[in-house]
């Protein structure tokens, strides 16, 4: 029997980090110093820096990532987490 494998990389926060740049051009403009305008960057990056309002929660988004995965044929295999990284091997049977 041949596999087949793909790795998914997720970023992994721990929650005492500082991420409050991440959604927050204010935040993220003082952190380069000003040099880029809150406003700057909210136009330049939309993705970025959009309104979170109706967003899902990560784990609904990860169950409809990998539900999808599924009707692939691709099995979650393993997780591995390296430093802030973790890492998903999925697997399926080769044709």
């Amino acid at each position: 029997m041949k596999w087949e494998y793909q790795v998914i990389h997720l970023n992994v926060e721990d929650s005492s980090s500082n991420s409050e740049e991440a959604g927050n051009p204010k935040a993220a403009s003082e952190k380069l110093k000003g040099s880029l305008s809150p406003d700057f960057l909210k136009d330049q990056f939309p993705e970025q820096f959009k309104e979170n309002e109706g967003s899902e929660h990560p784990a609904t988004q990860l169950s409809k990532f990998l539900n999808k995965k599924g009707l692939d044929r691709w099995e979650l295999s393993e997780k591995i987490k390296i430093g802030k990284m973790l890492f998903l091997i999925l697997k399926r049977q080769s044709e």
